[in-house]
């Protein structure tokens, strides 16, 4: 008999994103943290950039507008040649966007990770869960119903937890990957070190922009100013020598780097060294056991993928986890989140390397990313197990089955705005009709959870609660027929306008 239904290990971002979507869907949960207290500015402020795709679940989660208020956007880049400013560098991961209908978020938002973890933990507390600090998972056994977890919090003895699953959100040296036995191939993509610092300088250091030292001798620098704060974060890359971090040693790396005496560092707040290192683990579920986040695959700093990835890792196997213990789906369901995730994740790690190189001058050629992928609003599920095409195609930019589901702008009968996201929002499926396609009855099964909507065109009869699309938006972007969301904002199955047999088989799949 299991005490809960999940123990997460680690309380980062995988750990806590995947805890908030448990907690909302009534799954019972335990969240443990080896770390006595949570971290705080004196942590530093790196995974800062919050990318767009994130921005989306932190909506969903019901925090975006708090990450808004503390945070902010990235300034351009200014590119400097010695003392000199040589003017505006062109930047694409922080290359500011207006939004548009169906993009809400177009630009990556910086917010501390520290901050971000923080409105996190009080979204769970609101959700009835807490985590657990000070609190270390030593070991766990597997069985054929769940595992049986060993947890030792400080001056306590220890105890044994028994849950039908564990997920493995506690970083690349975490104790679920190697309890499991799941290989991890990394590399070195670059053997000399960097160092990342938040520091206070005085000088004429404008806080509006970005500021690179490329060129800069003994290996490139970076000033960005943090946003609500006095500070900057400094990166630094060595090619000849090893770091250091002391006072005395950052003051004068500074002014060596810029050629300005008159940058004069008055306060280093953080400071650490880092190495750029890539990998993923083989597998992503071994039994009852789930790895996300760090403990799945770690990046190379460059473009901000690492803690959006560990998010998006624990959107994905969130709501699977919930049909498994909340509405009796079959335990192969979860199976679909390394299908899915695995090959996602090892793109990015590509994409993130090929970046970094970038960064460090060694590719052969600087490429941009592909559209949408830094973002990861391009990133799709399509060809993947749960993704199921019933329709002709839409066209070249259409919306398939595995894409992430876009925002729209409608109204409701009195006129009134509302978003698409805006019924997207929770832990349901969404059922979409368009184009003059019938809704479909429900099996009494799914009705609790599964919203449907018609979605009407300016002029069409609308219904008993169907919207308007006034600008035709929608269903350009979504075609016509029948477009079923899953719970994490992706599209899962498209159908004709009479598609009722094949939507029924297909969320026969989800419930018991």
């Amino acid at each position: 008999m299991a005490d809960i239904d999940v123990l997460i290990a680690g309380a980062g971002p995988a750990g806590l994103v995947l805890a908030c979507d448990l907690a909302r869907r009534g799954v019972s949960i335990r969240i443990v943290e080896a770390s006595p207290m949570p971290p705080d500015h004196r942590s530093g402020s790196r995974g800062k950039g919050i990318q767009p795709r994130t921005l989306e679940i932190y909506d969903d989660l019901g925090i975006v507008d708090a990450v808004h208020e503390a945070g902010g956007p990235y300034s351009p880049a200014l590119a400097w040649d010695g003392p000199k400013p040589a003017g505006l560098a062109k930047f694409h991961r922080i290359e500011r966007r207006a939004p548009t209908p169906d993009v809400p978020y177009p630009s990556m938002w910086m917010l501390p990770q520290p901050r971000a973890l923080e409105m996190l933990r009080e979204r769970l507390e609101g959700f009835g869960a807490a985590v657990e600090f000070g609190t270390r998972l030593l070991h766990f056994e597997q069985a054929a119903d769940g595992v049986a977890a060993t947890l030792q919090r400080a001056g306590a003895p220890a105890e044994t937890v028994r849950a039908r699953y564990i997920a493995g959100c506690d970083g690349a040296r975490g104790v679920v990957r190697a309890a499991t036995g799941v290989e991890f191939a990394s590399e070195t993509i670059d053997p000399h070190p960097m160092i990342t610092a938040d520091v206070v300088i005085d000088g004429d250091l404008d806080r509006e922009h970005w500021h690179m030292w490329d060129n800069a001798p003994g290996g490139a620098l970076w000033l960005g100013p943090l946003v609500k704060s006095n500070a900057f974060q400094l990166y630094a890359k060595f090619e000849n020598e090893e770091p250091d971090l002391s006072f005395d040693a950052l003051r004068k790396l500074i002014v060596e780097r810029t050629q300005r005496p008159d940058f004069v560092l008055r306060e280093v707040l953080f400071a650490s060294h880092f190495g750029s290192r890539s990998g993923m683990a083989r597998h992503f579920r071994a039994g009852r056991a789930f790895l996300a986040g760090d403990a799945a695959h770690v990046h190379p700093p460059a473009g901000g993928q690492g803690m959006n990835t560990a998010v998006q890792d624990a959107y994905n196997l969130g709501w699977k986890l919930g049909q498994v213990l909340r509405h009796g789906a079959p335990d192969a369901l979860l199976d679909s989140y390394e299908a899915e995730r695995l090959p996602v994740a090892a793109n990015l790690l590509e994409f993130v390397v090929q970046m970094h190189k970038d960064w460090l001058g060694k590719a052969k050629d600087k490429e941009e990313p592909r559209k949408g992928e830094h973002m990861q609003l391009s990133l799709n599920y399509r060809g993947g197990p749960l993704s199921v095409n019933e329709r002709p195609a839409v066209g070249e930019g259409g919306t398939c089955a595995g894409d992430r589901a876009p925002d729209a702008r409608l109204a409701d009968a009195s006129g009134a705005p509302v978003r698409l996201f805006d019924i997207l929002r929770g832990p349901h499926f969404t059922l979409l009709a368009f184009g003059g396609s019938i809704l479909p009855a429900l099996d009494p099964r799914y009705r609790d959870a599964v919203r449907a909507i018609r979605v009407a065109r300016m002029g069409e009869a609308m219904g008993e609660g169907a919207l308007t699309d006034p600008g035709g938006e929608a269903h350009r972007i979504y075609g016509d027929g029948l477009i079923l969301v899953r719970p994490d904002g992706y599209v899962g199955y498209t159908g004709a306008a009479a598609a009722g047999q094949g939507l029924a088989a297909y969320l026969s799949r989800f419930f018991g």
